[in-house]
C-alpha cells in the first residue's frame, strides 16, 4: 500500500509540474504565474487579461522560452525591462484578441521597446485592432 501511496504523490507531482504557467500566460494575479512568487501578473493593459512576466530582467535572464524587452529607452531613468514570450509568428501568442507576434520596432515610436538579446527576436505583445 505504501507504494501505491507514493505513486500517486509522484503523478500529482508531475502533473503540477506539466501546468507550470509560462511567460506571456494570462493571469488574473500573480499567484496564477507562479506561486514561489519569481513571476507577476502585469494587469497594466485594460483588455488584455493579464501578461505572466518578470521585471527586472536582463539579457539572458528570463526563461527560455521568453525575451527580455527594455521599454521606453529614452530617458533611461524612466525605462523598465520584463520578459516577453518569444515568438516565431502569431500562431505562437495567446489566442486572446489582440496579442500578435511583433518586433521590437513595431511598438510605436522610436525606442519604445528594445529586444535585449538580439534584434531579430519577436515577443508577444497586446496590440488590439484600431
Amino acid at each position: 500500500m505504501p507504494f501505491a501511496k507514493l505513486w500517486m504523490v509522484a503523478l500529482f507531482l508531475l502533473g503540477c509540474i506539466a501546468c507550470t504557467p509560462e511567460i506571456g500566460d494570462n493571469c488574473s494575479s500573480s499567484v496564477d504565474c507562479s506561486v514561489s512568487g519569481d513571476r507577476l501578473c502585469d494587469r497594466s493593459v485594460q483588455g488584455s487579461g493579464g501578461y505572466c512576466t518578470v521585471a527586472g530582467c536582463d539579457e539572458q535572464t528570463c526563461p527560455d522560452s521568453a525575451v527580455c524587452v527594455k521599454f521606453r529607452s529614452e530617458p533611461s531613468r524612466l525605462s523598465t525591462t520584463w520578459c516577453m514570450a518569444s515568438c516565431g509568428s502569431n500562431g505562437d501568442c495567446r489566442t486572446d484578441d489582440g496579442f500578435r507576434c511583433v518586433l521590437d520596432s513595431e511598438l510605436g515610436e522610436e525606442n519604445f521597446a528594445t529586444v535585449l538579446e538580439g534584434s531579430d527576436r519577436r515577443f508577444c505583445a497586446y496590440l488590439p485592432a484600431e
